[in-house]
């Protein structure tokens, strides 16, 4: 087998609860990404994007690795990595710092010591950083902006939104993937990184929020004149409502999961409702007729639920009053027909369904919501190596996340 060259090629992966996906990209010289494949492997033992077995989700993870590979031609020795699950929290955070001496131009030794505050905040016991993500910065004349370096103030002002998980479960996930002799080149939220593939620039300047169905959690964020201000992460979603229909209707969970991709709505006409749907027998049951009514009312019973506590939350913060960005629903889930329409009456607000914006590469990947995260994680990959970044405190770090494993 020929394999690429390592020194252009980047790789993002997702370990989810319905599926591990491995997504290589290659960097060209004119800066810019080519989807090159994607890797998938149906994933066990991971709950609400945790992993709760782990060399039954071990082996997952190399499965899907191993199909990448083929399907690239690609030795994959490092990758980016989303991070879920119900354990990941957020906070904005403001910190201010008194230019010394009289001075009043701002150098970028101000700002790094604006951020090395931001990150010092106290976190709860157990938890580490994840990111520190700028919002703005703010003058002595209230003036803001995103590069205070050689304006004049006596004081400099940031706001950040923080985001931090349990140190033990991440070192569980990045375990994971080292025990396969691959390395972590860097993390990023799994919200953040969706919403790098599904946003343009000038979406997130004006204002939007991105919803990702996923099979075991809903994760929700939200972007304000470019910047995070809010971020979220529900341990209810897909499967949920497969589990749902299973208890609802009698039915096997796997029946109740190909019921759902079928025939599964959050809404319909007096005349769909009237439908019958025949579910054929299988060695655990025999034929079954359902009225499509109650697949439904099942379904939308659910949906409704966790699109109400996203906005309950989201309403409770301070940037919602007056906002009018764009609402948009992604993954997996967002393919349930009628999800637009039920999230567009629950946020009183248009709702639509986002797909990756364009890369080069097979298109058929590439416009794929269920892919979402791990491409957009490829977007935050490029950025990552064009620009640099994390900066040498957040290696620091990130150090500190995996120097619990090195007993393993």
């Amino acid at each position: 087998m020929f394999w690429k060259k390592d020194t252009d090629i980047l790789v993002a992966m997702e370990i989810g609860s319905s599926k591990v996906a491995v997504a290589v990209g290659e960097l060209r010289t004119d800066s810019n990404l080519t989807l090159l494949g994607v890797g998938e492997r149906p994933s066990s033992q991971v709950r609400k994007r945790e992993i709760v077995d782990f060399e039954i989700a071990q082996r997952c993870v190399h499965d899907a690795i191993v199909d990448a590979e083929e399907k690239t031609d690609t030795a994959v020795k490092e990758v980016y990595l989303a991070i879920s699950g119900a354990h990941v929290r957020s906070t904005n955070r403001r910190v201010t710092l008194a230019l010394e001496g009289g001075r009043t131009e701002i150098e970028n030794r101000h700002v790094e010591q604006l951020r090395k505050l931001a990150r010092q905040l106290p976190l709860p016991a157990g938890y580490v950083l994840l990111h520190d993500l700028l919002q703005q910065y703010s003058l002595d004349d209230g003036s803001v902006t995103l590069n205070p370096v050689g304006l004049c103030s006596k004081r400099l002002t940031a706001d950040y939104h923080l985001v931090f998980g349990i140190a033990t479960r991440l070192q569980t996930t990045i375990r994971c993937v080292k025990e396969l002799s691959i390395e972590v080149k860097n993390y990023a939220l799994s919200s953040y990184a969706t919403a790098q593939a599904v946003l343009l620039p000038d979406q997130k300047e004006m204002g939007a929020m991105v919803i990702d169905c996923g099979a075991g959690v809903t994760d929700y964020i939200v972007y304000v004149r470019g910047s995070v201000v809010h971020s979220g992460i529900l341990g209810v979603g897909g499967d949920h409502l497969t589990n749902d229909l299973a208890v609802g209707l009698g039915l096997p969970f796997a029946t109740a999961e190909e019921l759902k991709k079928t025939h599964g709505s959050v809404v319909a006409s007096t005349k769909e409702k009237r439908q019958r749907v025949v579910i054929p027998p299988s060695p655990e049951h025999g034929e079954i007729h359902v009225r499509k009514e109650a697949i439904v009312t099942i379904l939308r019973a659910r949906q409704q639920e966790i699109f109400e506590i996203i906005r309950e939350d989201v309403e409770s913060q301070p940037f919602w009053s007056g906002w009018s960005g764009q609402i948009f629903v992604t993954g997996g889930g967002s393919l349930l027909p009628g999800i637009e329409e039920l999230a567009t009456e629950v946020f009183r607000h248009p709702v639509e369904r986002a797909v990756p914006v364009p890369m080069d590469g097979d298109q058929e990947l590439v416009r794929r919501p269920q892919l979402a995260t791990v491409l957009g994680l490829l977007q935050y990959a490029r950025v990552a190596e064009l620009q640099e970044i994390p900066s040498r405190g957040w290696r620091s770090r990130f150090q500190r996340v995996l120097a619990g494993m090195r007993l393993f």
